[in-house]
């Protein structure tokens, strides 16, 4: 059953991606090919996952299990920029400083996540309900990365709150990081808090040309 809920997110997901490229084609703009690559990300995790169990613990899983971290580790932090690439559409984050510090953030994250998820990985396979995955035996401690890229996603959302009256990115944030504490219990409630997010950040991108709006007020 949870496999087949897993396996639905990956749908949903593959849905929302293929929103993203439309939007992308429309708007050529570097924060929705970001997008992108995390969606991508997104969806293999999920998909593994719901695989698990039809494939049985192994080598074939153990070896398919291995991206599922690298591009954690890679692509994960890469929301940071997604969530500074919003802000700039919606007249946050003019000039050079504020991007850079938050890129440079980015790449420290990126780091400390290829740290955890790459070099320390240590697969051993865990059931969960109807699930089989391998997972992180070297884990020690909350994914911090995960976690500030969450956060500045909120920060953002906030700031759209305030100044456009536009609540939903902050809404996907918060339900993120709702969702990511009690996904420590009950996997996929982190996973369906991943898809709330993306959701709102296709929302928050695909409205009408938003910096413009804020900048003639």
């Amino acid at each position: 059953m949870v496999s087949a809920l897993f396996g639905l997110i990956v749908v949903a997901e593959v849905v929302l991606l293929a929103l993203v490229i439309t939007l992308r084609r429309r708007d050529p703009d570097w924060t929705l090919s970001l997008l992108v690559l995390v969606i991508l990300a997104l969806i293999y995790d999920n998909a593994i996952v719901a695989l698990g169990s039809t494939l049985g613990f192994g080598s074939l899983l153990e070896a398919l299990s291995l991206p599922r971290y690298v591009t954690h580790a890679l692509l994960v932090p890469l929301l940071i920029m997604v969530a500074v690439g919003l802000g700039r559409r919606y007249g946050f984050f003019a000039g050079r400083l504020l991007p850079a510090i938050f890129g440079a953030l980015t790449v420290a994250l990126i780091a400390l996540g290829a740290w955890a998820d790459i070099v320390t990985l240590d697969l051993e396979p865990t059931r969960y309900a109807d699930t089989l995955r391998y997972t992180n035996a070297a884990a020690n401690g909350p994914p911090i990365p995960a976690i500030i890229a969450i956060l500045v996603m909120i920060g953002v959302g906030a700031a759209l709150l305030v100044r456009a009256r536009w609540p939903w990115l902050l809404v996907g944030g918060v339900a993120m990081f709702a969702a990511a504490g009690a996904g420590a219990s009950i996997l996929w409630l982190g996973n369906l808090g991943e898809l709330a997010l993306i959701l709102t950040v296709w929302l928050t991108a695909s409205r009408p040309q938003p910096a413009r709006s804020l900048q003639t007020a």
